[in-house]
């Protein structure tokens, strides 16, 4: 330092060494206690659960400064700063009298060598209040405001803050930020050599500051001036000298992990220092399986993906991958695909499962109908246009049939899926009216964060819990409550829902022995167009989700829930799976005693009656669960002379027969697959045998929707037309359409009959030829 010793700066420094300490105490008596940082702009710094640095943000300042308590210092590395900083720092007021006699003596009367004076509470008010101390006015006001700030704050507070501020070369601030940037370390984790370098740093950090491959010579001399000094005070290091004058590996960066996630939390909290929840171990493990994935996907132009894992018990995010690649701008890599709003496919239908079975609709091994069918003027498909015709609930569920899932969504109520979805608190839902049943094949956009809380409900029993990014309590384990305000889903359907999603079958054919007794529940999807691909699952104590697609919308007929998402969710579970010893899986709780095994019919899936001969094993909900008798197998009896039914029982050449009663909708199903069913031959023509034909199951209207409002216009008055169609019992010929009492025409069974209706109020009635009869009220309204 130069400082000109002339009349006008004496007479300065005299005015301010005298009257700065009264105004700096009289201000500071004015005002309430503050901290030392107090204005100070840290860094976002985010860690994950373990503490390794993950990301940081430049401060508002544009510099790098990590917030850390003096607490959390080591004690040796405290005791290194002041042994070159400040050996008197605990017994002087700010300033060290003999040690600016001694530094003005050798820098300016004897010019030895330049010699510094400054402690750390001087350095300190230097550093944080910009003061320019080449001056003796400067100087003066220097060594007043460290003794102001002594008289204020607490030897633990001036340190603290010194600690955290002190400049260590370009932009970076403060050790705890340095031990990273230099080192990849956190400060307590340094080696003495490394300790050793960073506190010799500040007296000239440019000029000592190395790079990732040069290290000037004034830091490896100033660190072994130091070194010395410290075995003055430690002579039992004098062992580490080896150490000392091994090279050092710099890396002169800092950690660039979890990019996403990082930014998506830093924008979401007040927080310097993030202690997420993420763990760095699991987020490598998906983010190198979906690097492998991709690049054997990479020709059918699969080449992004978005990954979330969480452990269901804590509600902890453990692992969030946004991209495939955050610096990748063919991908658009900086989209954060696991907070992106996106067509969830299929990947809401088991909610729609788990809810029939609360409200009594099903068991698992329900037979549901899977045939063409028109819910009002929406005709919903199956992937490829096929139909299956009767299949079990569980069959339906993991092979993402449609129809039965659309049909199931229209029966529950109170709630219905969209009222699951708003007291999940789905983000952005439209009005109900605007995505009608489409609901069920994802028309309303979610998050990947939202879909994960909704299949971890499943797996917590029912009760929703909101995702944790962030560490509370100091990382202490979480207990969640069961708040049945958060409930979605009763606890014997969400375990049910689970074993159906079990059943699902492997989409990879070779999968590690050791992973093989961990039940994977999972289910895909595919957005209509092929725009995106999911799969979701529950397994151990854990929910993976995991999305392929372009951000762009850019549909690519590889993006196939089960072909393509499936498969990296399978590599990444097993992976998972694999390192956890056996002894140390989840064990899931007992399921209740409201879930009893029962035998149903296996071709009905309904209560057996005396005719089925064959039954199955289904999980079942006493008091809640279905308990129709089975109505496919009936006893009928024949006429082998005219081989027409009849009701003559003990007549001779009649004989007793047990025959399969299918739907009209079942019956085409069953035709189009090769697999004609044998149908109950027609009635004789007698009294007692209408009698009996009038006992069998009445039609069923699937169009008009009952309660629906249908539109008619003046103009293509051709388009003004509802197709009537209704599903029949299998010893129906012709059906017979009335409204309002008025005859429309006949049909035969299967068939759709064409009606031109004018506007008004309708009660629509179908008649088979045995007389069973069913009816729908519909409005049919004029364009305005």
């Amino acid at each position: 330092m130069n400082i000109r010793l002339t009349k006008g700066n004496a007479i300065k420094g005299v005015i301010l060494f005298f009257g700065v300490p009264f105004l700096i105490f009289i201000c500071l008596s004015l005002f309430p206690c503050k901290t030392c940082l107090d204005g100070v702009s840290f860094s976002k710094a985010v860690f994950d659960r373990n503490g390794n640095l993950m990301r940081i943000f430049l401060s508002d300042d544009e510099k790098y400064r990590i917030k850390k308590p003096l607490s959390d210092f080591s004690p040796d590395f405290i005791q290194m700063i002041l042994i070159k900083e400040d050996r008197y720092f605990y017994s002087h007021i700010g300033f060290n009298p003999s040690a600016l006699i001694k530094a003005a003596w050798n820098s300016y009367i004897v010019r030895n060598y330049r010699m510094g004076a400054s402690t750390v509470s001087m350095q300190l008010v230097r550093i944080k209040y910009g003061i320019n101390t080449s001056t003796i006015p400067g100087k003066i006001k220097q060594i007043n405001m460290a003794v102001a700030i002594e008289l204020r704050h607490s030897k633990q507070e001036i340190l603290e803050a010194y600690m955290n501020l002190v400049p260590c070369g370009y932009n970076i601030e403060g050790f705890p930020a340095a031990a990273y940037y230099y080192f990849h370390k956190d400060l307590n984790e340094l080696s003495l050599s490394e300790m050793l370098f960073l506190a010799v740093l500040p007296q000239d950090p440019n000029g000592r500051a190395p790079s990732r491959t040069e290290v000037p010579a004034e830091s490896l001399a100033a660190r072994e001036l130091l070194f010395n000094d410290w075995l003055h005070f430690h002579p039992e290091d004098s062992e580490s000298r080896v150490n000392i004058d091994m090279p050092i590996r710099f890396f002169c960066s800092f950690p660039f992990k979890i990019p996403h996630a990082a930014e998506y939390l830093k924008n979401r909290t007040s927080l310097d220092v993030i202690k997420t929840t993420l763990d760095d171990h699991y987020q490598r493990l998906v983010e190198n399986q979906a690097a492998l994935y991709l690049r054997t996907k990479n020709s059918l132009g699969v080449n992004n993906c978005s990954i979330m894992l969480l452990d269901f018990t804590t509600m902890e995010v453990l692992a969030a991958m946004g991209s495939a690649d955050f610096f990748d701008d063919k991908i658009e890599g900086q989209v954060n695909g696991f907070a992106a709003k996106r067509s969830p496919g299929s990947l809401l239908k088991p909610f729609i499962y788990a809810k029939a079975i609360e409200q009594g609709l099903i068991h698992p091994n329900s037979v549901l109908s899977d045939a063409p069918t028109s819910f009002g003027v929406y005709t919903p498909d199956n992937y490829q246009s096929d139909f299956k015709g009767p299949v079990k609930a569980w069959e339906a569920l993991v092979h993402s049939r449609n129809i039965p899932a659309i049909r199931l969504a229209s029966q529950i109520k109170n709630p219905d899926l969209y009222d699951i979805l708003k007291k999940a608190g789905i983000d952005g839902l439209k009005s109900r009216k605007h995505y009608g049943l489409s609901i069920v094949l994802g028309s309303a956009e979610v998050t990947m964060i939202e879909l994960m809380s909704l299949y971890a409900s499943l797996a917590n029993e029912g009760v929703q819990h909101p995702v944790r990014f962030i560490l509370e309590d100091g990382g202490t384990p979480v207990s969640l409550k069961k708040d049945e305000d958060s409930r979605l889903f009763s606890v014997e359907s969400s375990i049910l829902t689970l074993r159906m999603l079990d059943k699902n079958p492997s989409p990879i054919e070779s999968r590690p022995m050791n992973v093989l007794d961990v039940p994977i529940a999972y289910k895909t999807g595919t957005s209509i167009g092929f725009k995106d691909c999911w799969s979701a699952a529950v397994f151990d104590r854990f929910v993976l989700c995991v999305w392929i697609g372009n951000f762009n919308g850019e549909g690519n007929p590889a993006f196939l829930g089960r072909e393509t998402a499936a498969p990296l969710l399978f590599n990444i579970a097993d992976s998972i799976i694999s390192e956890i010893p056996s002894d140390e899986r989840y064990k899931a709780p007992m399921p209740p005693d409201t879930i009893k095994q029962v035998d149903v019919c296996s071709v009905s899936g309904c209560i057996p009656n005396s005719y089925c001969t064959h039954t199955i094993k289904t999980d079942f909900i006493p008091g809640v669960s279905p308990i129709t008798k089975c109505k496919i197998h009936r006893q009928i009896f024949v006429d082998t002379k005219t081989g027409l039914r009849t009701e003559r029982k003990g007549d001779s050449g009649v004989v007793s027969q047990v025959r399969e009663f299918w739907s009209s909708d079942m019956l085409e199903q069953f035709k189009k697959a090769g697999l004609p069913r044998l149908v109950p031959p027609p009635f004789e023509i007698d009294e007692d045998s209408l009698k009996l034909k009038n006992s069998g199951s009445p039609p069923r209207i699937t169009n008009p929707l009952a309660g629906g409002a249908y539109i008619i216009r003046h103009v293509n008055t051709r388009n003004n037309v509802i197709p009537l169609l209704a599903v029949s019992d299998a010893d129906t010929s012709y059906l017979y359409w009335f409204a309002n009492d008025l005859f429309i025409g006949k049909s035969p069974k299967g068939d759709s009959l064409e009606w031109y209706p004018s506007s008004g109020h309708y009660t629509v009635t179908v008649v088979d030829d045995a007389g069973r009869s069913n009816s729908c009220e519909i409005d049919v309204e004029e364009a305005e």
